[in-house]
Order: structure tokens, then C-alpha cells, then sequence
């Protein structure tokens, strides 16, 4: 059921234009605001609801329509939840126009889009070759937050625990994003659930990237357990992606946002054949 409800959704987020509506980002966005008119944001009670309440409904629907339909309804529900979950359409499309406008040249515009990809920190760089490898930092840490935490949490804990870390991640770009204050027991909790996903994924960049300059990095933040998600991620990440130091100046802002794009698929692509191995042998439904 989880292979192939998750295999179904990125097959249809790659070959469908799918609107807001099917993004977990649009119906957050709604409870967020309902929630403001009965609970103050900076309460811990706040995040608490925005958290549990998707939660359980998504543990109460699974549990109505288990065995209905022989199943059927339920692989659509687990099908729907990895999709809405999975959906970043918004920097899918950023990303695309910031390829356009490093091939057009422009510079102003390039440093205008990278600065809309950030959900963690700011880029502050000051030259172009630079600015492509934040960017390819940036997406490396997008793939982790959208695609394979989901295939890891899908194997943990199936929608409900899909459904609690989309809730966690979402809430947390809202507060980068200044439309919800600071809130501390949702970066911690964050911190908790990344810890392990960030340094397994981290693992997966060296496997399918450069071993041998990439596997000290992984084991030095590996050891380092106050390392944040992201460090762990994205450094990882362009060590495994190294840019060959004869390259020319010239076109090496895309080449090296390019580069770690192909690492983060191909890490995709490894936990997804991992989890079908896990399937075949039995350790998932």
C-alpha cells in the first residue's frame, strides 16, 4: 500500500499540472486563519491544535474506510495525502524561472528568484557563481523537506505521520515567511523528527554522489547531534556534488544549481528502490 500509493502520486506530481488546491500548503493556510479568530498564535496552544487536529482527522478517516471497497478507498486516501503532501508546485516554478533568467542573463532578476526559494535562511552572496551553489544548497534541502522526509515518514508512520510533519514543516515556512511569530516548540519538534531522516537521506547523497570526498562531511555532522537538519542536508549535499575546480567562470551559476538537482533526484530515486526492497521482503505494507 505505501509503495505503491507513493509511486502513484509522484507519478502523477511529475505528469499532472495540478492547481493550489492540491497543494498541503492552500488548506493549512485555511485552518491557520480559522484558528486565529479563537486561539492567540503565540500560544502554545496554537501550534498544538494546528498540529494534532490534521493529525487525528487523518487517523479517524483511515480508520472509517479501512477494508471498504476491498481497500480501494484507502490506497485513494493514502494516495491523495502523499500527493497534497509531496506538492511544491511553487518552487517547481521558481526554479524554472530562475534557470530562464540566468539564461537570459539577468542578474538582478537570478538574485530575486533565489531569494524567494529560501525557507531556512537568507542568501546573502555577492557574486554569481556563488549564488548558483546556494541555490543548489537551497533545492537539495527542498528535495529533503518535500519528497524524502514524505517517502520516510510514509514508511514510519504511513498518512497520519505524513500528514503531522507536513503540518510541522508547514507551519515552520509560515514562520520564516513572517506570517505566524516565532514558535519554538515547533522548530524543536522539527529538530527531534529531522534528526535521523536528515543524516539517512544525508547518507543516500553520498552513495549516489562522490563517496570519498563527501563521507567525512556526512561523519563529522553525523556525530555532531546539535547540527542542524539543514546543515546536515545541504552541506552533505554539495560535498557529494563537487564542481570540478577547471570549469570556467562562464555559465557556472546553472551548472552548479543544475548538478545538485541531478544529485537530489538520484537520492530520490535510491529511497524509493529501497522502500520497494522493504516492500518485497515483507517489512512494509
Amino acid at each position: 500500500m505505501a509503495l505503491f500509493s507513493l509511486l502513484l502520486a509522484l507519478l502523477i506530481e511529475r505528469t499532472v499540472t495540478l492547481s493550489n488546491h492540491w497543494q498541503f500548503q492552500y488548506w493549512f493556510d485555511s485552518t491557520v486563519s480559522h484558528t486565529r479568530k479563537y486561539l492567540e498564535p503565540t500560544s502554545a496552544s496554537f501550534q498544538i491544535f494546528l498540529v494534532a487536529i490534521p493529525t487525528l482527522l487523518t487517523y479517524l478517516l483511515l480508520d472509517l474506510i479501512q477494508g471498504v471497497l476491498f481497500g480501494v478507498l484507502s490506497l485513494i486516501c493514502w494516495t491523495v495525502i502523499a500527493l497534497i503532501s509531496i506538492g511544491c508546485i511553487h518552487y517547481r516554478h521558481l526554479y524554472k524561472r530562475y534557470l530562464l533568467s540566468v539564461c537570459q542573463q539577468d542578474t538582478q532578476g537570478s538574485y530575486h528568484l533565489a531569494a524567494q526559494l529560501s525557507d531556512v535562511q537568507e542568501m546573502n552572496v555577492d557574486d554569481e557563481t556563488m549564488l548558483g551553489t546556494r541555490v543548489g544548497r537551497q533545492l537539495s534541502w527542498i528535495n529533503y523537506r518535500f519528497y524524502c522526509s514524505i517517502v520516510f515518514m510514509m514508511i514510519i508512520g504511513g498518512p497520519v505521520a505524513v500528514v503531522f510533519y507536513a503540518s510541522l514543516r508547514t507551519l515552520d515556512l509560515m514562520v520564516f515567511k513572517q506570517q505566524l511569530p516565532a514558535m519554538k516548540l515547533v522548530r524543536n519538534l522539527l529538530f527531534i523528527i529531522d534528526w535521523l531522516p536528515a543524516r539517512l537521506i544525508a547518507l543516500a547523497y553520498v552513495l549516489v554522489g562522490n563517496f570519498s570526498n563527501a563521507i567525512s562531511v556526512w561523519v563529522s555532522l553525523t556525530i555532531n547531534w546539535q547540527a542542524p537538519a539543514y546543515d546536515v542536508v545541504s552541506k552533505v549535499a554539495m560535498a557529494s556534488e563537487q564542481m570540478s575546480k577547471s570549469q570556467g567562470e562562464e555559465g557556472v551559476c546553472m551548472q552548479s544549481t543544475c548538478r545538485l538537482v541531478s544529485l537530489a533526484k538520484r537520492t530520490l530515486i535510491l529511497l524509493v528502490v529501497a522502500m520497494s526492497i522493504l516492500t518485497i521482503f515483507g517489512f512494509l505494507i
